[in-house]
């Protein structure tokens, strides 16, 4: 019997440079909606976002201006989820991870695909202009950081619980400065993210009023695939109230980001077959660490910075349940 197919969609944090590099040279469908979402993007950012990704950008620098990597990621994964339709993987419910629930809304026809790309660039020029800088941290094998470490967490905030070993700690700059100097002398494992702005805190308020316009400005639809939110585990359907929209989008980013519970509030209602449509593969990883362990569920990611992006593209085509991947 097949399960049903649940694509996941990450925010930031998952970009870097070349992303898909592979595929966009060898997946002529690929490439042409690529190519179709720079054509909307480039007089929105000043320049080629294509040029930006695909040029000489070092995989191993940091790939963190948000007035790039919020289109980038939207355009990649909404690239990257219309090659998977048109193969035959249709998805059953679309999961966004923070940033990426505005991938999971263009793709379900929330709004278009037009209507994202500006949304999410003029988003990244407010936060830019109006946020304080700010830093995040993945953090491994901490039960409680916040209990741990309650002497430097004035001014930084508990932002996403991925599994039970994997939280996210956001805060001002100087803030996790100190906390990342504790943790290294305490041998806890940690990485700072590709992210210099405070999302899901009180770090971003000042754009509250602002971003609510923005999103009041768009003409939005009946969803046409199922969105399920990594802020509150709800699943939208076409009977969402559209108007809701713009609080929804304010809320997801400002509020933590709870996947582990999400993705476990899923696999109570049946087993599923998770693939994930970011760049880095990261939420199939976490969906790997909340996965019980007798489940028929089955995870895949689909391109992640490894390189063989064509094979790891069939093997996510397998995953969702097709049997001949040559001509897709």
């Amino acid at each position: 019997m097949r399960l049903p197919v649940v694509f996941m969609f990450s925010g930031q944090s998952s970009q870097y440079y070349q992303m898909g590099r592979e595929l966009y040279h060898s997946h002529p469908r690929f490439r042409m909606w690529m190519d179709h979402c720079d054509e909307i993007a480039q007089p929105m950012i000043g320049r080629s976002l294509c040029d930006v990704l695909y040029g000489d950008g070092d995989k191993s620098k940091p790939f963190d201006r948000l007035l790039y990597t919020n289109p980038a990621l939207l355009c990649f994964e909404f690239s990257l989820a219309r090659v998977l339709i048109e193969a035959g993987v249709k998805p059953d419910y679309l999961l966004g991870y923070s940033l990426g629930e505005f991938s999971a809304a263009v793709v379900g026809g929330a709004l278009t695909l037009e209507q994202g790309i500006r949304f999410i660039v003029d988003y990244a020029k407010l936060i830019e202009a109006e946020c304080p800088p700010a830093r995040m941290l993945a953090v491994l094998d901490v039960p409680s950081v916040e209990t741990r470490y309650a002497h430097l967490f004035d001014g930084c905030w508990l932002t996403a619980r991925n599994f039970d070993r994997h939280v996210v700690v956001t805060g001002s700059v100087p803030a996790i400065q100190s906390l990342r100097e504790a943790m290294l002398d305490d041998n806890v494992v940690h990485q700072l993210l590709a992210v210099n702005f405070g999302f899901h805190t009180e770090m971003v308020q000042p754009i509250e009023g602002r971003m609510l316009e923005l999103a009041q400005g768009i003409d939005f639809q009946p969803l046409q695939v199922p969105c399920i939110s990594s802020f509150d585990g709800s699943t939208r359907d076409s009977r969402f109230d559209t108007g809701l929209w713009p609080r929804h989008f304010w809320s997801l980013s400002r509020h933590p980001i709870a996947f582990d519970t999400t993705v476990q509030s899923l696999l109570r209602q049946g087993d599923c077959c998770f693939l994930d449509v970011g760049p880095s593969g990261t939420l199939a990883t976490f969906v790997k660490y909340l996965l019980p362990a007798q489940t028929a569920s089955v995870f895949s990611d689909v391109v992640n910075p490894f390189g063989r992006d064509n094979r790891t593209f069939g093997n996510a085509l397998r995953c969702g349940g097709l049997t001949d991947v040559r001509s897709a």
